[in-house]
């Protein structure tokens, strides 16, 4: 209803509803938002509102605007920064849609790891813009055969000698006041709990401006984008990264995986953790840190995705399906239980318990499913529209077949309803960008439908079960375990094959 045909009483309680949703939004967690906001406003040298309703990338536009016009630099127009390169990156990107190469991915490798700690560059792209001297102005300058000597390994690429890079400075110096300062009060335990959380907000408030602050280089829409820049600090990192990983190498340290800005070390000592900061330290002016301790890590053989237990007996899953929210709760839920089953795992011979406990659950977990005792809504895959379903008119994904049924059966029953003389409530229903598509597969063409309309007796256990192998295989594959062996289909080998090369 058009807000000017509301009445009085109606447009009263509208904007109270309104301050009070708003007022909730930003008073919980101590009036954590608030401050945030407070926080970066005077970072960003920007009003409150223009925080609020703008992203980063304009946060660190009125930054690095501020300080332009603070030491009467001039602001570069988007065609002065193109004409100093090729208009093209000198690195082949790997990810899809990307215009160069990013960070530096180590294959892992496959199988369970005990005593792993995995150790992390603090503000690695932040600290690479800051020692290696790279902003739009220093990156490719035109000072001659002197500056180009300096060159970025792997690229054509090559960095001032004269002068500093105002992004350098800028980002430098809030990098060190977060991880020499903020960060460290923050977690200051002689400190009171108010003053901590002080120094957390300001401390999170630039972790956000910082990790943000490589990412605009390479981005069109900013307006000092400068791809060189950007494709210069993701080579340095990769740089530092293989150079790191040569040095445990050499001193006889194994690394099991490497993802952009940390490693995954096999059973160090002390002394070779120290001595592999110390190194990074001296040869690249970055900081490493232990950053995790897992009691052991399961690695997959796919690329960031892997869970693992810390010494306190905390699990840890990043990037494997059964933790994301489009997963059916039902195995989401299951996943959640074998990977508690798993924190309990203190050695090897552990294992041998454990596999027995989750091939309890799983197969429990499928006789349910195959006997449809599990509600819809545990079924539902659940979806968000990124575009209206009109706009698809090739490869309709699943989520928008349910949606196309559900505004079918809205019009269908407002025509009823209208023949009937009802009021055809059903007919003004629309679905939208936006909305949360649930949805089920069914045996039942085709081959699925929105929670709303199916029934129990045609979900296709068969897809839920394939689902369900393909989930869990990222898990139950490392630990020797096969999902048709775990369903009966065939014999069960013992687990200690796993461990001895059966």
């Amino acid at each position: 209803m058009p807000l000017d045909s509301l009445t009085p009483e109606q447009l009263a309680s509208y904007c109270y509803n309104d301050a009070r949703l708003t007022y909730m939004l930003t008073s919980f967690g101590d009036d954590l938002l608030m401050k945030l906001l407070v926080v970066i406003s005077r970072i960003a040298k920007m009003p409150i509102d223009d925080i609020a309703r703008l992203g980063v990338s304009q946060w660190i536009r009125s930054l690095l605007y501020y300080e332009h016009r603070r030491h009467n630099m001039l602001i570069p127009k988007r065609d002065d920064l193109n004409a100093r390169f090729e208009g093209k990156a000198s690195t082949d990107a790997v990810m899809k849609d990307k215009k160069y190469r990013g960070g530096l991915v180590v294959d892992p490798q496959k199988g369970i790891h005990f005593k792993v700690t995995v150790m992390d560059f603090a503000s690695l792209y932040p600290s690479i813009i800051k020692v290696q001297n790279l902003s739009y102005e220093t990156v490719r300058c035109a000072h001659g055969p002197e500056c180009e000597s300096n060159r970025v390994p792997d690229t054509s690429h090559w960095v001032c000698k004269r002068r500093n890079g105002l992004t350098a400075l800028l980002i430098g110096s809030l990098r060190d006041l977060r991880v020499n300062y903020y960060k460290s009060l923050s977690r200051d335990g002689t400190l009171g709990e108010i003053e901590r959380q002080q120094y957390s907000v300001v401390s999170q408030a630039l972790k956000i401006i910082l990790n943000a602050s490589y990412g605009v280089m390479g981005a069109e829409m900013f307006p000092l984008y400068f791809l060189p820049a950007a494709e210069a600090t993701t080579a340095i990192g990769r740089h530092i990264i293989l150079e790191t990983i040569k040095k445990c190498n050499e001193s006889g340290i194994e690394i099991l995986y490497g993802d952009t800005d940390s490693i995954f070390i096999k059973d160090p000592t002390p002394e070779q953790v120290q001595g592999v900061i110390e190194v990074a330290k001296a040869d690249h002016g970055v900081e490493l840190e232990v950053d995790k301790e897992y009691r052991y890590v399961v690695l997959s053989d796919r690329k960031k995705n892997y869970f693992g237990v810390t010494t306190s007996g905390k699990v840890d899953v990043k990037g494997l399906t059964g933790k994301k929210s489009h997963t059916p709760p039902f195995i989401r839920s299951l996943f959640g239980e074998i990977t508690e089953i798993l924190a309990d795992v203190a050695s090897e011979e552990d294992f041998e318990r454990t596999k027995v406990r989750i091939t309890a659950k799983m197969r429990e977990c499928a006789e349910r499913l195959n006997s449809r005792k599990i509600p819809l809504e545990d079924l539902s895959f659940n979806v968000m529209l990124s575009k209206a379903p009109s706009e698809y008119t090739k490869n309709i994904p699943q989520h928008i077949k349910a949606a196309m049924q559900l505004e079918h059966a809205s019009s269908a029953a407002g025509d009823m309803s209208s023949f009937i003389g009802g009021g055809g409530e059903g007919a003004s229903r629309k679905v939208k960008k936006g909305d949360i598509i649930s949805y089920v597969k069914t045996v039942t063409r085709p081959g699925v439908k929105p929670v709303e309309l199916a029934r129990p007796d045609e979900i296709d256990s068969t897809k839920y079960m394939e689902f369900m192998e393909s989930t869990l295989d990222q898990v139950t594959s490392v630990l020797g375990m096969d999902f048709a062996e775990i369903m009966g289909a065939k014999k069960q080998s013992a687990l200690g094959d796993f461990f001895h090369g059966g």
